[in-house]
């Protein structure tokens, strides 16, 4: 029987027993669901064939997947063997065949459910809009390439056709590329209003032009996961770089509690009354929300005792 244990920064997660296939990515309707920003949505899927087991990349190269340290070309299925070690994102899984017992955790007994690790992430710089501005060409015009020769002497006729080259080829360039005009990553900035309104999303423009572009890329993926715990902690992950902890008791049902972190690194920080309407937006309609915001702990020192945390929250109910 074989099995991959799940780790993260040593500590062992889970144990997952393999059959046929199993798919791995970010999302929760993944048979091994990884949590976490740089992992994929559909990022490897693990098969069986002619008796061995078979990891195959999915990403496309947008994101990767080592083996022992070597990454793991695009959709070119790689033989598991024993001891193997997987890394995607911050995870590593262990492979083990012919495990003849499998130790999984027993899971707590107790009444509080908490789920997540409260973390702030920076927003990533924007990559290059495209298209990219063209330097302005010397001598002749370029059109001028496509006459005889004796044209091509003129001096007055490429300067002439410059005219016409400088209102034809800005739109020839964008004709060439227009798909790249749709590709929230590289859209020039003056599309992405135009887009989040062509896909009926809010777009605040007072977000990072790094962070309008993830969340142009994520939103139509987060429609399906509306209202569940993963859809609200990715949707804050994507807009403000924060992962929160959402703790539910079963003594008080359709109640939810956000634990955020008050001061995230980066200059792409926002008021409180922001993240907590943009809850409100994301949150299930019958649950009754509420918002902690933590302070980070400064770094202790063997001579100096840590002051508590702040805690204020705010409260509120979808209707």
């Amino acid at each position: 029987m074989a099995q991959l244990q799940v780790r993260q920064r040593g500590e062992v997660l889970r144990v997952v027993v393999l059959s046929r296939q199993l798919s791995i990515g970010r999302t929760p309707d993944n048979g091994l669901p990884l949590r976490d920003p740089s992992v994929a949505i559909r990022h490897a899927e693990i098969t069986a064939e002619s008796g061995a087991l078979l990891l195959t990349d999915l990403t496309g190269g947008e994101a990767v997947t080592f083996v022992n340290g070597h990454r793991l070309a695009p959709n070119q299925p790689h033989r598991l063997e024993q001891g193997d070690e997987i890394q995607i994102g911050p995870f590593t899984l262990s492979f083990l065949a012919d495990v003849t017992a499998a130790v999984t955790p027993t899971p707590s007994s107790g009444r509080v459910d908490v789920q997540g690790e409260l973390r702030a992430r920076p927003a990533r710089s924007p990559l290059p809009t495209f298209p990219a501005e063209q330097p302005p060409r010397d001598g002749a015009a370029l059109y001028t390439e496509f006459l005889p020769p004796f044209f091509q002497e003129s001096e007055f006729l490429g300067r002439y056709l410059k005219i016409f080259e400088a209102l034809w080829e800005p739109m020839q360039r964008r004709q060439d590329s227009i798909e790249l005009h749709f590709d929230p990553r590289v859209a020039p900035p003056q599309v992405l209003g135009w887009m989040a309104g062509w896909l009926g999303i809010p777009l605040d423009p007072h977000w990072p032009e790094g962070r309008q572009r993830a969340w142009l890329r994520e939103a139509i993926t987060l429609y399906r996961w509306r209202g569940t715990r993963y859809g609200l902690t990715r949707a804050l992950e994507t807009v403000y770089g924060l992962t929160p902890v959402l703790r539910e008791d079963t003594a008080q049902p359709h109640t939810l509690t956000l634990q955020l972190l008050d001061s995230p690194d980066g200059e792409d920080t926002a008021s409180r009354e922001a993240i907590t309407q943009f809850i409100f937006m994301h949150a299930p309609a019958h649950v009754r929300v509420t918002v902690e915001f933590v302070e980070p702990s400064p770094p202790t020192s063997p001579t100096s005792d840590a002051a508590p945390p702040r805690d204020d929250s705010a409260t509120g109910r979808r209707a």
